[in-house]
C-alpha cells in the first residue's frame, strides 16, 4: 500500500463537494457513480448503503497512524451515503468497539493492507483492487469508452496488475511497461498474452493516448511525452508527471489520494 502523508489527505473532508464537481466536469459522473460503475452494481445498492453503518478502525502498529487518514476515509464514506464513524479505540480494541457498535462494515489499514470487511456477508474488499477498478472506470468515462482501445498501464505491481485485469474485463487492449522487465513479461504470460509488453515507456506511449499510471515514482511522464489528446488516470502517489506535464495535461488527468478507491470499497463492500 502507498504510504500517504498527512498533507496528502488532511483537506479531503472539507473538499469533497468541490472534488465531486471537478470529477463530474472530467467524466460526467459523480464519485458515487464512478464507484457504482467500478463495482458493477445497480441502483438497489443505494438503499443498502443508506442502511449500512461503517466503523473506521485506526491501527497504531508498524509505522503508526497517519494523522487524518481515518477521518478522511469516514468522510468519503459519509459523502457517498454510508454512515461512518472513527472508533475511539485503535487496533484490537477498535475492532471490538466496531463489533459493539453493531457495525455492518469495518475499514482498517496497516503498512501493507487497507481492507473493508462486511460483518454480515463476510465479504472482504482490498483497496488495491478497488483503486484499480475505480481508476479504470474513471478513464472509461473520461474517454467515452475503452472497448477495443489500447490502454497503457505504467507499473505492474498490485494496483497495476488489477488494472490490467479490469481492462481485459472491459474489452480494452492493455499495454504494459515496468522498470522490472521480468515482472512485466511474467505478467503477460499470466494473462495468456492478452497484454502487449514494451521495454521502453517512449515506445509504449507511441501506441496510445490513454494512460493509467500506477508507478509510485516522480517525473515519469514529461511534457514532450504527451499531447492535447492524452488522458491520464493516475492512482500513483506521487502522480508521476513533471510540473510541465501537469500544466499540459490540464483537466485530462484523474488523480486523488483516497477518494476513488475508498468510494469503490464502500460500494463493493455493501454489495450482496
Amino acid at each position: 500500500m502507498t504510504r500517504l502523508k498527512t498533507a496528502d489527505i488532511l483537506h479531503i473532508p472539507r473538499t469533497l463537494e468541490k472534488y465531486d464537481e471537478e470529477l463530474r466536469k472530467k467524466t460526467g459522473c459523480t464519485l458515487l457513480e464512478i464507484a457504482e460503475d467500478a463495482a458493477g452494481t445497480n441502483a438497489t445498492i443505494i438503499e443498502i448503503m443508506r442502511k449500512s453503518k461503517a466503523a473506521v478502525v485506526p491501527i497504531s502498529s508498524g509505522r503508526g497512524v497517519i494523522e487524518g487518514f481515518c477521518e478522511a476515509v469516514a468522510a468519503i464514506l459519509n459523502h457517498i451515503g454510508i454512515k461512518a464513524v472513527v472508533t475511539q479505540a485503535a487496533d484490537v480494541a477498535g475492532i471490538a468497539e466496531a463489533y459493539e457498535r453493531d457495525s455492518d462494515l469495518v475499514f482498517s489499514a496497516d503498512d501493507r493492507k487497507f481492507i473493508a470487511i462486511n460483518m454480515r456477508t463476510k465479504r472482504l474488499v482490498d483497496n488495491a483492487a478497488s483503486t484499480a477498478k475505480a481508476y479504470v472506470a474513471a478513464l472509461d468515462r473520461m474517454a467515452n469508452g475503452l472497448h477495443g482501445r489500447q490502454v497503457l498501464v505504467i507499473g505492474v505491481g498490485e494496483v497495476g496488475s488489477a488494472a490490467i485485469s479490469t481492462l481485459i474485463l472491459r474489452k480494452a487492449k492493455p499495454i504494459a511497461v515496468d522498470v522490472d522487465k521480468r515482472k512485466v513479461k511474467a505478467l503477460s504470460r499470466s494473462f495468456d498474452r492478452k497484454v502487449s509488453v514494451f521495454d521502453k515507456l517512449t515506445e509504449a506511449l507511441g501506441q496510445t493516448n490513454l494512460i493509467i499510471n500506477t508507478a509510485p515514482a516522480r517525473n515519469i511522464l514529461k511534457a514532450d511525452m504527451i499531447n492535447e489528446n492524452t488522458l491520464i488516470s493516475a492512482p500513483a502517489i506521487p502522480v508521476g508527471l513533471t510540473l510541465a506535464a501537469l500544466r499540459k495535461v490540464g483537466r485530462n488527468l484523474i488523480h486523488d489520494p483516497l477518494q476513488l478507491g475508498v468510494a469503490e470499497m464502500g460500494v463493493e463492500a455493501c454489495a450482496n
